[in-house]
């Protein structure tokens, strides 16, 4: 059937369209990331071209739904070595409160300072309306750009996803995540 259009409809071709954008979708490289490490160093995404990286912003270790998360993700450190990946897990917190954290101290993750919240609204995971921090997941691959990301109200739990989501980056899976439209 021909839809019925009250005029005539403009000409959509590829090459018009190719000026907007690719057609399909491709990994955009990473925002900066320049953050302090628990001794105060700097800390940024360039550190580590040449590895997957999956970065999460969380709150602080008095949340508890972010301290769950990311025991979850250290509970996998194997698995994410691996899959050639390393955790960087980014808050407000100071490099001296991150380092003496009994809660978060003792995991095999990087924690970082964001000073000011410069990099969570660089990375779209401040509410710059509400003036509040928020949870975010984001799987960066090993040149820098960014595969999927997951911001909201609660952190992203779905570890086995993000396995599954590195493997695929990786090329060891053709298979789609079922958990993407969580």
């Amino acid at each position: 059937p021909v839809a019925e259009t009250p005029g005539p409809e403009r000409p959509y071709t590829t090459e018009a369209q190719s000026a907007i954008g690719p057609l399909n979708w491709e990994p955009f490289a990473a925002p900066a990331l320049e953050c302090a490490d628990t001794d105060g160093k700097p800390v940024t995404l360039k550190q580590f071209l040449g590895k997957n990286v999956i970065l999460v912003f969380y709150l602080n270790d008095e949340c508890p739904h972010c301290v769950s998360q990311l025991v979850a993700i250290n509970a996998h450190a194997s698995d994410w070595e691996g899959e050639n990946a390393v955790v960087l897990a980014v808050s407000s917190t100071t490099p001296e409160k991150n380092k003496a954290s009994e809660t978060l101290g003792k995991l095999a993750v990087h924690l970082l300072s964001d000073h000011d919240h410069e990099n969570a609204r660089r990375f779209t995971s401040y509410d710059d309306f509400e003036e509040m921090e928020l949870h975010s997941t984001i799987l960066i691959d090993a040149k820098g750009r960014v595969h999927w990301k997951r911001t909201g109200g609660e952190p992203f739990a779905d570890v086995d996803f993000l396995l599954q989501s590195l493997k695929r980056m990786n090329g060891k899976t053709p298979e789609a995540p079922a958990a993407a439209a969580k």
